[in-house]
């Protein structure tokens, strides 16, 4: 089996964010554009992870956000689109972590406590969060409107925006 290239994250991440993401492209599979436009983000971010091309990530994360939109539109309900858009998320953060390793402390080292400490904090506040908006969304609209779904969206990326900027 040939050597994955230095500048490739590791196992681990790779595999939870190749994991989320096959699990946003699954619930988003509404229709055969959504399929696609799903498929082609998880090609995205396997090949990127594999040969460690950080470039090519954040076109397949993009991907994987539009099937979530597109899902959304052909009439997705609220709590499968949440699901769908918390695994991008995930996704998302997992994968970039393990770039962000890979050029740390590269292939050598050990990293599965940073790996799993990471993984798991990241998706309980990403669960906690996403709970808590459905939470907001079903109590003030009784669970039917596009506007609050809508404001989740933009809490959702907010939330983004604000771990990003963290690190």
């Amino acid at each position: 089996m040939p050597r994955r290239p230095d500048s490739a994250p590791p196992l681990r991440s790779s595999g939870g964010a190749l994991a989320a993401a096959t699990g946003a492209a699954v619930i988003t599979a509404v229709s055969v554009p959504a399929l696609a436009m799903g498929a082609l983000g998880v090609l995205s971010l396997a090949g990127a992870l594999t040969f460690g091309v950080e470039s090519a990530y954040a076109p397949g994360i993009a991907l994987l956000a539009g099937s979530v939109v597109l899902a959304g539109v052909l009439g997705l309900t609220p709590p499968f689109l949440l699901a769908a858009a918390f695994l991008v998320l995930l996704a998302w953060d997992v994968g970039k972590h393990g770039f962000s390793i890979a050029r740390e402390v590269g292939r050598e080292p050990s990293t599965f406590r940073i790996e799993a400490v990471h993984g798991l904090s990241s998706t309980l506040v990403y669960a906690a969060g996403a709970t808590l908006g459905y939470g907001i969304y079903a109590g003030v609209t009784g669970g039917r409107s596009v506007v609050a779904l809508l404001a989740l969206l933009v809490g959702s990326v907010a939330l983004l925006f604000a771990l990003q900027a963290r690190k």
